[in-house]
C-alpha cells in the first residue's frame, strides 16, 4: 500500500513567499545560489550518493506545494530520487574559466524551480581543467542562509563517509520541518504570540520605511524581482576592531554594532527618522539551529538619530533594539504585518533595505578533507533596493550586497559600504563624537509605498 504524504498549510513565510512570487517580475528573486570553490578534486559518484544521502535526511528538501483556493499547502514527500550534476565545458583558454565558471553559475541559479513538483534543490559539480566548483542552489521557500550551512555540513560529512567507502550514519535524526511547521501553527492558535504582536503594533505604528537615495527614477515604485546584482566589500582591518572595540564595551552583539553604523549613515544622509530591516536567523533552540528549514524572519528597526547624540549613544540604542527584536522574533512577518494598522500596513508592502549577519557562515567549510570557498552569488534579481549580507571570515568581515540595477549605480552601494566602514573607525577613535561631525557621502529618503 502506498503511504499518502503529509499534506499541512504551509507556513506563513512560505505563504509569503508565495504570494510575492505570483507577482515577481524574475521568479529567481527567491534563489539562493551557493558557489563553492573546491581546493582539491571532488570524488563525483561519492558527491552524488552524498547528496541522496542528504535528501533522505531532510524532509524540507522533499518538499513541494499545493494551492488551493488561495491558500497554500505543504507536501512532504517520503522519499525523492534526486540527481547531482556534472558539468565539463570545453574550455581551451584557461584564462577564461572564472567567466566560464560565473556562467554557468548565473544559468543554474534562474532555472526555474517547479513548486508543485519539487525538487526544490539541486547541486552541480563544475570542473574546468583542474578547477571545481560546487553549485549549490535551494528556493528560499524551503531553505534559509543558516540551513543551508547545516545541509553542506551533513553533505560534507555524508561525502567523506562515501570516499572511505563507507556508509553515511548520523548520530542523531534530522529535526522535522515538518514538526516545526506544525508547533508554529499550534503557537498562534493557541495565542502565544499575542504579546510579540502587541509589541510590534506599538513599535510600528505610523512607521515610514527608508531607502538609499536612488541615482534614478524608473517611474513605478521599486518591487520584489526588478533587474539585480551584487557586489562585494572586504571592510577594512580598521573597521573590524572598531566593530569589536564598541561591542565589548556597550556589552553589544557586533550585528547590533553594524546596525548602528548604518543607521549613522542613514541618518547623516539626510534622514532622521529612519525604519530598516534586519534579517534574523530566529533559531533560539537546538532542534532550530540544527533543522534544514525556512527558520529565518525578516524584522523592522525604527530609530530617530540625532546630530548631537553621541556614537556611543546611537549603539546603545541600536543594542537594546536588537534585544528587543530577539526577544520578538518568532512571530512570522506576515502575522505582523497582518496585525497593523491599514494605513501602516500600505507603507510596508516592501521593505527596501534590509541588513542580513551571517556570523561565521564562510570560515572553515568543507567537502570531507577538500577546503571550500564561498564566491560571489550570480543572483539577477533583487528582493529590496539594497540587501547587505555580510559575514566574518578569516580575513575580517565581508559583505555581499544584492542591489537593483534599475535604480542605483554600483559606486552608490559602494559609497554606502565605505561610509559604514569609516563610521566603524571612527567609533574605535572617539565613541563619543556627535552624530553630526560624522561626514558621509550616502544620501537617503523615505521609501515610496
Amino acid at each position: 500500500m502506498t503511504t499518502r504524504p503529509p499534506v499541512i498549510p504551509a507556513t506563513a513565510q512560505q505563504a509569503a513567499r508565495w504570494r510575492t512570487l505570483r507577482s515577481a517580475r524574475d521568479s529567481s528573486v527567491y534563489h539562493i545560489t551557493w558557489r563553492l570553490g573546491c581546493a582539491g578534486h571532488v570524488d563525483f559518484d561519492a558527491l552524488a550518493a552524498a547528496w541522496q544521502t542528504v535528501t533522505d535526511r531532510h524532509d524540507s528538501l522533499r518538499s513541494r506545494f499545493v494551492a488551493r483556493d488561495g491558500e497554500l499547502d505543504l507536501v512532504i514527500e517520503p522519499a525523492v530520487d534526486v540527481a547531482a550534476r556534472l558539468i565539463e565545458p570545453d574550455v581551451p583558454d584557461v584564462g577564461q574559466a572564472a567567466q566560464e565558471f560565473w556562467r554557468i553559475a548565473a544559468e543554474l541559479h534562474t532555472q526555474e524551480f517547479h513548486l508543485d513538483t519539487g525538487p526544490m534543490a539541486r547541486l552541480a559539480l563544475v570542473r574546468i581543467g583542474e578547477q571545481e566548483e560546487l553549485i549549490l542552489t535551494i528556493h528560499h521557500i524551503v531553505v534559509d542562509g543558516w540551513g543551508m550551512t547545516v545541509l553542506l555540513d551533513d553533505l560534507s560529512a555524508a561525502y567523506a563517509s562515501l570516499v572511505r567507502g563507507e556508509k553515511p550514519v548520523f548520530t542523531d535524526d534530522a529535526p522535522s520541518f515538518h514538526s516545526y511547521a506544525e508547533r508554529l501553527r499550534s503557537q498562534e492558535e493557541q495565542g502565544r504570540w499575542r504579546r510579540s504582536l502587541d509589541h510590534w503594533r506599538t513599535a510600528l505604528d505610523g512607521v515610514v520605511l527608508t531607502t538609499v537615495a536612488h541615482d534614478r527614477e524608473p517611474g513605478r515604485p521599486t518591487a520584489v524581482g526588478d533587474p539585480g546584482r551584487t557586489v562585494r566589500y572586504r571592510f577594512t582591518a580598521q573597521a573590524g576592531s572598531g566593530r569589536a572595540a564598541l561591542a565589548q564595551e556597550l556589552g553589544a552583539t557586533l550585528s547590533s554594532v553594524m546596525l548602528a553604523a548604518w543607521q549613522i549613515v542613514l541618518a547623516r544622509g539626510g534622514e532622521r527618522e529612519l525604519t530598516v530591516g534586519v534579517h534574523s536567523m530566529n533559531r533560539s533552540t537546538r532542534s532550530e539551529q540544527a533543522l534544514v528549514g525556512f527558520v529565518s524572519n525578516s524584522c523592522l528597526v525604527r530609530a530617530t538619530v540625532d546630530d548631537h547624540a553621541s556614537i556611543r549613544a546611537v549603539a546603545t540604542a541600536a543594542r537594546d533594539a536588537t534585544w528587543n527584536l530577539l526577544a520578538h522574533q518568532g512571530v512570522p512577518f506576515p502575522v505582523v504585518h497582518a496585525a497593523l494598522a491599514q494605513e501602516t500596513r500600505s507603507r510596508l508592502t516592501n521593505v527596501k533595505l534590509t541588513l542580513n549577519y551571517l556570523g561565521p557562515i564562510a570560515q572553515d567549510m568543507t567537502l570531507g578533507d577538500i577546503g571550500l570557498t564561498m564566491l560571489q552569488a550570480p543572483n539577477r534579481a533583487a528582493r529590496a533596493d539594497v540587501f547587505v549580507s555580510y559575514w566574518d571570515d578569516s580575513d575580517g568581515i565581508l559583505a555581499e550586497i544584492e542591489y537593483n540595477t534599475e535604480v542605483y549605480e554600483e559606486e552608490t552601494v559602494l559609497r554606502m559600504m565605505r561610509d559604514m566602514d569609516d563610521v566603524l573607525i571612527l567609533a574605535a577613535a572617539d565613541v563619543d563624537r556627535p552624530v553630526g561631525a560624522v561626514q558621509v557621502l550616502t544620501r537617503s529618503a523615505p521609501a515610496a509605498g
